[in-house]
């Protein structure tokens, strides 16, 4: 077993329990809070803390995500679709959330928007995705070329 892929896993499997933290106790502690704040916005709490559950939801899909490829990565399959293919879902997952952060920075704009500190977040988050999904690109990439040097160089033996 690789020792590097095993900590990984573990790491994920911490920062998953974490998510479900922040998911299940801080985020719905934070939108009470924030309306009993700020009153006037009861009509956009519960908008906004489903979207936020979306999106953790979906950071936990794209965990167990990195959870399998590393499952492939442990048994060789590394030169295979099935690796190609969940490197290819991670990207569209990434997709997905960055227009989620989006929609959900536009509606908040529609009543005032994000403080100047959550908009520098959201947009700092949004490019961390952007850059996370061109590594996940350039991955894929690289992994693509080394299949087809590696069915060249089988074919030549």
């Amino acid at each position: 077993m690789n020792i590097a892929s095993n900590i990984l896993k573990i790491l994920l499997v911490m920062f998953a329990i974490g998510v479900i933290f922040i998911g299940v106790y801080v985020l719905p502690t934070m939108a009470e809070e924030m309306r009993a704040l700020y009153p006037e916005l009861e009509y956009a709490k519960l908008p906004i803390l489903i979207t936020c559950e979306l999106l953790l939801a979906l950071l936990l899909i794209g965990i167990g995500f990195i959870m399998y490829l590393l499952i492939v990565f442990d048994r060789g399959l590394t030169f295979s679709s099935r690796f190609i293919r969940g490197v290819e879902i991670l990207v569209g997952m990434c997709i997905i959330a960055s227009i989620g952060i989006i929609i959900l920075f536009q509606y908040m704009r529609t009543f005032g928007g994000p403080g100047p500190l959550l908009s520098l977040i959201m947009i700092g988050v949004t490019f961390i995705i952007w850059i996370v999904a061109a590594v996940i690109m350039l991955i894929r990439a690289i992994v693509n070329k080394a299949i087809i040097y590696k069915d060249d160089y089988d074919l030549t033996v």
